[in-house]
């Protein structure tokens, strides 16, 4: 609904413009009204309105002289002037100040309808439809912005996994922003996970494009929120490859076992587990790991651990939380481990940070 002001001495004329946008259910709500030009002036003003409909002859200030006025503070309003007379004066005022429309008296239901359809089109549609293009044109500088930092986060140096989650993942919820539209959704969502996924193939030429992206997946994908998930699925498994890549694995059997502590660290997850799952020995897979990852796979875990009770400490949970969050059930073991590697404890991790 547009939002109108109507200003004419005659009571009659206001009552009944507001009457006929009433009965013909016209695309208009009357937020104020007046009857002299200094009154209406302030209305004006006030209400910011989408269109006023002003007679030019008004008592207190003419109604060219209020829209004079009016402008300097509601540069988007759109003016209507209301006459019974045609004088020549009056209409290059009128031009100079840029209304829109003319109604002459008496008032009739086609001539409000048809000045008020009119505005709708010409004005108010346009400057939506520009409106539009601006917030489009921007949506797709952002994309770019966030696209050009998360390849920055995959390729300077040995790569942040952490900024790279967070710029792609905020790139595809401003692709939907941009493109609501599930189909445009979808291969604009296609298009940049394919760009990353071909970066970190050509910088880790064991990985293939295929087995981080399938085009025949996001085909099946028919709402925003499966296409979501499966962009979230894509970025998570890049990310895991960058890990990998930063502590120097390329082993398969590893890749799968990083994997696995990044979603289950806070858990009581043993060795003997792991070699379990992957089908290997402990002794063999405890090797494996040193040799591929650089450390041990309990300082790995630790040190995953840590990482993520700082993080919580920050965040001001309390420390007997953190150390059930992060898989410590004994609160003194979780305060001697986490000094040990801080130099801290954690209530003084927690209030010096």
């Amino acid at each position: 609904m547009y939002r109108l002001v109507v200003i004419d001495d005659e009571y009659i004329v206001v009552e009944g413009i507001k009457a006929m946008i009433a009965r013909k259910k016209l695309n208009y709500e009357v937020v104020g009204c007046a009857y002299d030009g200094i009154h209406g002036l302030e209305v004006v003003q006030k209400e910011k309105p989408d269109l006023v409909i002003t007679d030019i002859r008004i008592p207190g200030l003419d109604g060219l002289s209020l829209i004079e006025e009016a402008r300097e503070s509601c540069t988007d309003t759109v003016f209507v002037v209301i006459s019974g007379y045609t004088e020549f004066e009056y209409a290059r005022r009128a031009l100079r100040l840029g209304v829109k429309g003319y109604i002459d008296k008496p008032i009739s239901i086609e001539k409000l309808t048809d000045v008020l359809d009119m505005v709708e089109k010409e004005c108010f549609q346009a400057r939506e439809e520009n409106s539009q293009l601006e917030r489009k044109r921007i949506g797709q500088e952002k994309i770019k912005n966030l696209f050009d930092q998360s390849v920055r986060a995959m390729t300077k140096g040995s790569g942040n996994v952490g900024d790279f989650q967070k710029y792609a993942n905020a790139a595809v919820e401003t692709i939907l922003e941009v493109y609501p539209d599930v189909e445009d959704f979808n291969r604009e969502v296609v298009k940049y996970l394919c760009v990353l996924c071909d970066i970190l193939s050509e910088s880790m030429k064991q990985v293939q494009r295929d087995s981080l992206f399938s085009y025949q997946e996001m085909e099946r994908k028919t709402t925003v929120e499966e296409i979501q998930e499966y962009a979230r699925k894509v970025i998570v498994d890049l990310s895991r490859y960058m890990e990998a890549d930063k502590t120097g694995s390329s082993h398969a059997v590893i890749l799968e076992v990083l994997a696995y502590l990044e979603e289950h660290y806070q858990e009581d997850i043993g060795l003997n587990e792991l070699a379990e799952k992957v089908g290997m020995s402990t002794a063999y897979l405890s090797v494996l790991f040193k040799n591929e990852v650089g450390t041990s796979y309990v300082k790995y875990l630790t040190n995953m651990r840590i990482t993520q009770a700082k993080k919580l400490l920050k965040e001001g949970h309390k420390v007997n939380e953190v150390s059930e969050m992060v898989g410590y059930s004994n609160y003194r073991y979780f305060s001697d481990i986490f000094k040990k590697h801080v130099g801290l404890t954690p209530n003084e991790y927690k209030h010096n940070y």
